[in-house]
């Protein structure tokens, strides 16, 4: 296959769902030469390319209940952090459940991540084969603002991807992919704004007006890129899998029957796509 993409957003814990497709194509060995991913997908395209079946669902699921890492608390701490970033992106796949960088590593294909510079305000894509800390590089894609520390890699101030680029399909058409499949973790059409945004956006960087209006825009561009996947599907450079059914998930949400459900869903998807998607590839 070649001059195809493989889109990965984010959604945080709606991300489960990506796993379930992308555990799908682990076990169909389908393979996409080009993966670009935001945030949760960020996580997802390393387990696409490491090939570990299975690892993404542990991720959500495994420790949903452990402090370490996840606890609202947290908010009201002097680290701020909702997320157990140093528990998540270091204990667990350098002690608990161990990342195979073997098979990451000699893997052929590209996976680029995508992240936000926060003095900029724009979209920085960090190829994993120019990277020398891929957890660290993930790590910043997922750090949501607000409830994450910004991270600091290679001189850049980095948070969030999906505060610049939530769907980086136009990436991938500029480099070169003509055919892109698309994971969304969501049947929203569009994402309304809370109106206390950019206020709390001046709260919490209070020097980056650059940051905060990037911020405020988020969703606006990802209202923006939704419409340009749709037009995309429509003229065929798209393949878009979505989910199928209602999604009863939040960004930050705990309820593992959900969580769970949402899995099933994405494997359910991808499988019942799976014909036509060769098709789309195909011609």
């Amino acid at each position: 296959m070649k001059n195809i993409g493989l889109i990965l957003p984010g959604g945080g814990m709606r991300g489960v769902y990506t796993s379930g497709v992308i555990d799908f194509f682990i076990e169909k060995n389908l393979r996409f030469p080009y993966t670009i991913g935001v945030s949760a997908g960020a996580c997802n395209g390393s387990a696409y390319i490491s090939n570990q079946h299975g690892f993404g669902k542990i991720l959500y699921t495994k420790y949903l209940n452990d402090k370490r890492y996840f606890d609202l608390r947290n908010l009201f701490r002097q680290n701020k952090t909702v997320l157990g970033m140093d528990f998540i992106f270091d204990e667990i796949p350098n002690k608990l459940e161990l990342f195979d960088f073997d098979s990451f590593n000699k893997a052929p294909e590209k996976l680029i991540i995508t992240t936000t510079n926060c003095v900029n305000g724009e979209s920085v894509y960090i190829d994993r084969h120019n990277c020398d800390d891929l957890l660290k590089v993930i790590r910043a894609s997922c750090s949501l603002p607000f409830v994450s520390p910004i991270v600091e890699y290679d001189k850049m101030q980095l948070l969030d991807g999906g505060i610049s680029d939530p769907i980086p399909i136009k990436k991938s058409q500029n480099d070169g992919n003509n055919k892109n499949i698309v994971i969304l973790t969501s049947q929203e059409e569009s994402s309304k704004k809370p109106r206390y945004l950019k206020r709390l956006a001046k709260k919490f960087y209070t020097d980056n007006i650059t940051l905060v209006e990037a911020i405020d825009n988020c969703y606006d561009v990802y209202n923006d890129s939704l419409k340009y996947v749709s037009e995309q599907q429509k003229n065929g450079k798209a393949f878009v899998i979505s989910p199928s059914q209602p999604v009863k998930l939040n960004t930050l949400d705990k309820n593992y029957k959900n969580i769970n459900s949402l899995y099933e869903l994405g494997y359910k998807d991808a499988s019942n796509s799976y014909n036509k998607m060769i098709d789309y590839i195909k011609n």
